[in-house]
Formats: structure tokens, sequence, C-alpha cells
């Protein structure tokens, strides 16, 4: 898991809260949902692919998921889903004979600017909006 900690954002921080739980737990998610969709793409483009296989392929189903635990705690993920967890595991990591080929790190560190930048964006748009 990934996680990402975005300083500066205090003033953010504080005006969610006076918006409530639910309404903050439904702006971070989408702000979140949104922000992460420049790293979707980017598995996507660079996931293994092979066209001779007739069955899905792991990179038509990179999806974007999100669950909510406790206190207004959002965990979002990006990636594969199960049915392609161990190809996508033998293709970051590589394995005795397939030679690695990373998608899934190189995806958010390419990404981080602009997944930060959409993030502060979003939740500024939620917040302002409601």
């Amino acid at each position: 898991m990934i996680g990402i900690k975005v300083t500066g954002m205090d003033e953010l921080a504080r005006q969610l809260e006076a918006l409530g739980r639910d309404v903050s737990t439904k702006i971070l998610r989408d702000a979140g949902r949104a922000a992460l969709v420049p790293v979707r793409e980017d598995m996507q483009q660079h996931a293994g692919y092979d066209e001779s296989s007739s069955g899905p392929h792991m990179r038509d189903d990179i999806t974007i998921r999100s669950t909510t635990r406790g206190r207004a705690q959002i965990t979002l993920r990006v990636g594969p889903s199960k049915a392609h967890h161990m190809k996508a595991l033998a293709q970051e990591f590589g394995t005795v004979k397939q030679v690695a080929d990373p998608f899934i790190r190189p995806a958010l560190d390419y990404n981080k600017t602009q997944v930060l930048r959409i993030l502060a964006a979003e939740i500024r748009y939620g917040i302002e909006n409601r």
C-alpha cells in the first residue's frame, strides 16, 4: 500500500471538520477518486497485455476502490482486481522466469505532483460548493 501525506492543508482540514463527518467523507472520497485517475491511466498504459489471450486482460480491470473505516478514515486503492493479482505481482516484482517490469509504483511516482494538485483542488471545490 502506498501512502501520501499532504502537508500545507491545515486550513482545508479545519474546513472539512466543520462540515461534519458524512459530508467530509464524501468530499474526501470524491476528491481521492478524481486525483487517482492519472495513476489508473498510467497503470493501464503500462500493464502487461497479451494479444493472443482471449480472456480478460489485466489492464482492462484496473480500478479505483475506496473503503471507509472508523471516523472518516478513507482508504483509496488503485490497481488490478483480485483475478489479476498474481499477474500483477509477477510483472511488478518479477519471478524466477520473468524479469520485473514495474507498472504500479512508477505510476504513482510519476504522477505524484499531479495527484496532490488534483486532490487539493477537488477538496477545495467540494468545500466551497457545500
